[in-house]
C-alpha cells in the first residue's frame, strides 16, 4: 500500500512539473504578445486532511500525498492597471486636442513672408503708397492686388479651419464605432470568461485580451469599470453602462439638432447624450466645438473690424471720377471678405479724396492708412453686435460705424434712459459714456452720434429709403443683437494677439501631451516589470521544472524496482 502511495505521489509530481514546463513554454511563446500576462503554476502540498487513507499502521510515518498543481494564475496588478488606464485616457485627450491646434497654427503660417500678418502689412503699405501718389494708376493697381491677395488669404485661413473642423467631425463618428466594437468584444469575453471559470478553470488568456481592450477603450474615452464575483466586468461611460455582463450598449452618431452639419453622439437605448470626460473623444470634441470655433470667431472679428473701419472712411471719400459712397471691402466676415469688384475693375474709383474734384487730395486714404495704428477697431458678428452692412429696419442699413480712439477694448451697449424718452445712452461696464437724443432721419441717410459734451464717442452712419423715425431708431438700437458695439485693439495688434494666444495654446497642449505620454511610459514600464515575460526567468523556471520532472521520473524508477523486488523476488529460494 505504501509503495502505491509513493508511486501516486511521483506521478502527481510528473504531472505538476509537466504543467510547469507547459506554462513556461506558453509564457516564452507569448513574450512579445501585446497585453499578455505571464503565468505561474501554483504548487501546493497535499496533506493528510480529508485523506481516504485513515486506516494506516500507526508505526508508519505520514509523509503526505504529493503536490497539487491544478491552478495556473496570471501575474497582474489591478491597481497599476487602473493608474495606467487613467494615464492612457489623459494622453489620448491631450494628443487628440494638440494635433488640431498644431494644424490650425500652420493655417496662419506666421511669422512668414506669406502669412496673414505679412500680407496685412503689405495692404497698409499699399495704402501709404496711394497717399503719396493719389493719382497714380500704378499705386492704385498695387493696392487692388494687395487687397485681393490679403482677403483671399483670410478666406483661405477660415475655410481651412472649417475643413479641419469637418475632419474632426468625421473622427467623432469613427471613435464612436471603435468604442462600440470594443464594447461588443468585451461583452463577448465576459460571457466566455464566466463560462470557463464556472467550470473551475482559469480563463487567463481571455482575461488578458479583455484587459488589453480596456486599455484601448480607456485611451478613447474615460471609463469606470468593476468586476463581479462571476468574473464579468461592467463598464460605465459617464453615467451610462457601456457594458453589463454579456450586453453592450450602442453609441449612435447622428446630426446635432443645434447644428445639423455636426455629429452628435447619443445612447441608442434612451437617446441621452454621450458625455465624454476624457480620452481621445474628449480631445476631439474640445477641438471641434471650442478651440477651432473660437479661432474662427476671432478671425471673423478681425475681418469684420477691418471691413467696418475701412468702409466707414471709404464711403465718405471720392474717387478720381468723383464716385462716392462705395464700400472698399465686402463680406460678412472672414469666410467671404473680398475687395469690392467695382473697385477691382476700376481702381480710379477708389476713394482717396475728402471732396469731389480733388484728384490730388489723399485725406481719406491717409485716414484709412492710419487705421493700421488706430487703437480702436469695431468688431463683432451679425446678430450679436452692430456691424457695417447690417439691416436695422426695412429700408434702413447701417453703412458705417466709427468709435472714438480713446475707447478701451470691450463691449458697449445701447440703452434707452429714461424709458420712453427717446434718449439713448451708450454704456460701458454699466456706466453711460455718451448720449444720443433720437430724431427723424430722412433719405438718403445721416448719422447717429453719441456724444459726451463736445466729444463724439461713437458715430453710426445709416442709409435710408424713406424716413427713419426716432421711434424706429429707439426700437432698432435697443433690440437684442443691435444693442451692442464690440471694440477691439488695432487690427494688427488684434491679429497679433490671436496668433500669440494660439501659439501659447499649442505649446500648452503639446506640454500636456508630452507629460501624459511620459507618465504612460513610466506606468507601462512598471506594468511590464510586474506582469511582463522575462525570457531569462522563464528559461530558469523551465530548467528547474525539467530537473524536478527528471527527479520524479527517477522516483518512479526506484519504486518500480522496489515493487519488482517485493513481488518477484520475495520468498524465492535457490
Amino acid at each position: 500500500m505504501a509503495l502505491s502511495i509513493g508511486l501516486d505521489t511521483a506521478v502527481k509530481a510528473l504531472r505538476a512539473h509537466q504543467l510547469a514546463v507547459d506554462v513556461a513554454a506558453h509564457n516564452i511563446a507569448n513574450a512579445q504578445t501585446p497585453g499578455f500576462s505571464r503565468q505561474r503554476v501554483l504548487l501546493r502540498p497535499i496533506g493528510l486532511e480529508g485523506s481516504a487513507w485513515s486506516a494506516r499502521d500507526s508505526l508508519l510515518g505520514k509523509p503526505g500525498f504529493g503536490v497539487d498543481a491544478r491552478d495556473v494564475h496570471r501575474i497582474r496588478d489591478a491597481f497599476m492597471d487602473y493608474q495606467a488606464r487613467q494615464a492612457l485616457s489623459s494622453r489620448g485627450q491631450h494628443s487628440a486636442f494638440a494635433t488640431p491646434l498644431r494644424n490650425a497654427e500652420s493655417v496662419f503660417n506666421d511669422p512668414s513672408d506669406d502669412g496673414i500678418s505679412a500680407l496685412l502689412a503689405r495692404f497698409w503699405a499699399a495704402w501709404h503708397d496711394v497717399v503719396n501718389e493719389p493719382e497714380s494708376s500704378a499705386a492704385r493697381t498695387a493696392l487692388v492686388h494687395a487687397a485681393q491677395t490679403f482677403t483671399l488669404r483670410v478666406q483661405a485661413a477660415h475655410n481651412e479651419l472649417d475643413l479641419q473642423r469637418r475632419n474632426l467631425n468625421q473622427q467623432v463618428a469613427a471613435v464612436a464605432d471603435e468604442i462600440n466594437a470594443y464594447a461588443r468584444e468585451i461583452a463577448a469575453l465576459n460571457l466566455q470568461i464566466k463560462q470557463v471559470e464556472l467550470n473551475g478553470d482559469r480563463a487567463n488568456d481571455l482575461r488578458d485580451r479583455r484587459d488589453l481592450l480596456l486599455d484601448k477603450l480607456s485611451e478613447l474615452a474615460s471609463v469606470q469599470y468593476a468586476e463581479s464575483q462571476t468574473g464579468e466586468v461592467s463598464i460605465y461611460l459617464g453615467s451610462h453602462e457601456l457594458v453589463f455582463g454579456a450586453t453592450a450598449r450602442t453609441i449612435v452618431a447622428g446630426p446635432d439638432p443645434g447644428d445639423p452639419t455636426m455629429t452628435k453622439l447619443t445612447w441608442q437605448n434612451d437617446g441621452f447624450d454621450v458625455v465624454a470626460s476624457g480620452g481621445k473623444l474628449k480631445g476631439i470634441l474640445d477641438a471641434r466645438d471650442q478651440a477651432l470655433p473660437d479661432l474662427q470667431r476671432k478671425l471673423d472679428a478681425f475681418a469684420v473690424g477691418l471691413i467696418n473701419g475701412v468702409n466707414t472712411l471709404h464711403r465718405q471719400g471720392y474717387g478720381l471720377d468723383n464716385s462716392t459712397g462705395l464700400d472698399f471691402l465686402q463680406g460678412t466676415g472672414a469666410s467671404d471678405i473680398r475687395l469690392n469688384p467695382v473697385l477691382a475693375a476700376n481702381p480710379h474709383r477708389i476713394a482717396t479724396a475728402a471732396a469731389p474734384n480733388s484728384p490730388g487730395d489723399a485725406a481719406i486714404a491717409l485716414q484709412i492708412a492710419s487705421l493700421e495704428l488706430r487703437p480702436n477697431m469695431v468688431a463683432g458678428a451679425p446678430a450679436t453686435h452692430l456691424v457695417t452692412g447690417e439691416t436695422l429696419s426695412p429700408g434702413v442699413t447701417l453703412v458705417g460705424l466709427q468709435v472714438a480712439q480713446g475707447l478701451q477694448p470691450g463691449t458697449y451697449t445701447i440703452v434707452e434712459n429714461p424709458p420712453a424718452s427717446g434718449i439713448l445712452e451708450l454704456h460701458y461696464d454699466g456706466n453711460p459714456i455718451g448720449t444720443y437724443n433720437s430724431d427723424d432721419i430722412s433719405a438718403p441717410g445721416g448719422t447717429i452720434q453719441f456724444t459726451n459734451g463736445s466729444n463724439v464717442v461713437a458715430t453710426l452712419y445709416v442709409a435710408v429709403t424713406g424716413t427713419y423715425t426716432d421711434a424706429q431708431q429707439v426700437a432698432d438700437l435697443t433690440a437684442a443683437g443691435n444693442s451692442a458695439i464690440r471694440v477691439e485693439v488695432a487690427p494688427g495688434d488684434f491679429y497679433g494677439n490671436l496668433v500669440a494666444v494660439l501659439g501659447a495654446d499649442v505649446n500648452r497642449a503639446l506640454g500636456m501631451e508630452q507629460s501624459a505620454g511620459l507618465l504612460v511610459d513610466h506606468l507601462d514600464a512598471m506594468r511590464q516589470a510586474a506582469h511582463g515575460v522575462n525570457i531569462d526567468e522563464e528559461v530558469t523556471n523551465l530548467q528547474a521544472a525539467q530537473h524536478a520532472y527528471n527527479a520524479a521520473a527517477r522516483v518512479i524508477t526506484v519504486i518500480d524496482d522496489m515493487l519488482d523486488t517485493l513481488i518477484n523476488r520475495t520468498g524465492v529460494t535457490r
